[in-house]
């Protein structure tokens, strides 16, 4: 199958012990390539290096993660400063995240609001965390015209409006391998109502490792199953919604 893993995060820890053998594995499942999404200052620098392993097969992204309260905001131009190498394909992930955030929020939302418009700036989509949010994030996104660079819902969990409003705003979805999971029965049911031009797989490895990996590290290569999933919801061969979720990613991020 051709497959693209649209949200990992293998320049993370995790994956400093084995980072090559990784990638071995992502080739030999077929994938196409990766974005890799770096969450905090400083880890652009490893990003880089990351990329760097493999030019023109994973892909970057950038941005200051919703949940970090304690660090110092960024400035749209510290954004632009980090996102303008063409290494990186686009700004996230960045948005609001209402479970482990509480109370005043302002801050999450001027945050969100920021790194849009260095998006728009650049000419870059924008990899939205909306987690227990995504009504609120949807606004936001559609007060400052998101849709016109793009947008993706990552790791999607919303309800079908939120699905749809998504869709009617410009953006795209992208599932998880939460998608394989016994309790996500609502979820499958969403995808399943969903355009699969309009949708990408993802793993956010490492963590959240479908079915039949549940409870190890996740990875690239695992991505093959919530592309199965997927095409078992729409009622297609796996390798059509494989091809499919990838040909949306090439263009989403423009690769």
């Amino acid at each position: 199958m051709r497959l693209f893993d649209s949200h990992s995060h293998i320049n993370g820890p995790e994956f400093d012990a084995d980072r090559p053998e990784v990638l071995a594995r992502m080739h030999e499942a077929g994938l196409e390539g990766a974005m890799v999404v770096a969450c905090d200052y400083g880890e652009e620098e490893k990003l880089f290096d990351v990329l760097d392993m493999a030019p023109g097969y994973l892909f970057g992204a950038w941005a200051l993660h919703p949940e970090y309260k304690e660090r110092r905001e960024c400035t749209v131009d510290e954004i632009i400063a980090i996102c303008r190498d063409p290494r990186i394909r686009a700004v996230g992930e960045t948005g609001l995240d209402y479970h482990w955030c509480k109370g005043d929020l302002a801050w999450q939302k001027n945050r969100f609001a920021r790194h849009i418009e260095a998006a728009k700036i650049l000419g870059k989509p924008v990899i939205v965390h909306a987690r227990e949010a995504e009504s609120d994030a949807l606004d936001i996104l559609s007060a400052h015209d998101a849709g016109s660079v793009g947008f993706v819902m990552h790791c999607f969990g919303g309800t079908l409006d939120d699905a749809r409003r998504t869709l009617d705003l410009g953006g795209l979805l992208s599932f998880t391998g939460v998608l394989t999971f016994k309790s996500a029965r609502g979820l499958r049911d969403i995808a399943a109502q969903l355009p699969l031009d309009r949708m990408m797989v993802e793993t956010d490895c490492p963590y959240m490792a479908p079915v039949p990996y549940r409870g190890k590290r996740c990875e690239p290569a695992f991505v093959t199953e919530t592309a199965k999933m997927l095409a078992l919801l729409k009622g297609v061969d796996p390798e059509e919604a494989a091809a499919v979720t990838t040909d949306t990613a090439r263009r989403f991020f423009k690769l």
